[in-house]
């Protein structure tokens, strides 16, 4: 059974269409980015409507309202999109955009820890980002996400000396 948010998943095309249309509802983008958290999002109406078109493809993963409540926060905070993965992107090209310190901090964040970093991570990325994989890394992370972005972000960083 493949993911629901996979990058050609249907609940990836549901919040990619809702992302869209946050384009002509400022208001709403602007609330959700004002949220500090994902409880905060999971009050909001517009996060409502989405957990009852996504609820039949989700109800029987594990806390997947609080995990759907962190990805619409951080859609929110998208404004353009790119096909680089986020990874990548953070490595940037010659120089890193997310330093490496920032980067394996980031690597070591708990899924509740995650959301204010990753507002941070879109907001030195010029709030871009590739949805899909925005998506799918936070409302699935974990060891198996941190490895995939380990080795799309070292190959493209000039190696340091660590102690």
């Amino acid at each position: 059974m493949s993911k629901v948010f996979a990058p050609d998943g249907p609940g990836t095309g549901i919040l990619t269409t809702w992302w869209q249309s946050l384009e002509n509802d400022k208001g709403t983008r602007a609330t959700l980015r004002r949220c500090n958290g994902p409880t905060q999002v999971m009050l909001h109406p517009a996060y409502i409507r989405l957990c009852k078109r996504l609820e039949p493809f989700l109800n029987s993963d594990h806390n997947w309202e609080l995990r759907l409540a962190r990805v619409v926060g951080l859609l929110a905070h998208c404004r353009h999109t790119t096909a680089r993965d986020l990874a990548r992107a953070m490595a940037g090209d010659g120089k890193p955009v997310v330093s490496e310190l920032r980067f394996r901090r980031l690597l070591q964040e708990k899924p509740d820890d995650l959301y204010l970093a990753m507002i941070r991570i879109l907001h030195m990325l010029g709030h871009t980002a590739n949805l899909p994989d925005l998506i799918s890394s936070v409302y699935y992370w974990g060891d198996t996400v941190r490895k995939r972005w380990a080795f799309a972000y070292f190959p493209f960083v000039p190696e340091t000396k660590t102690a």
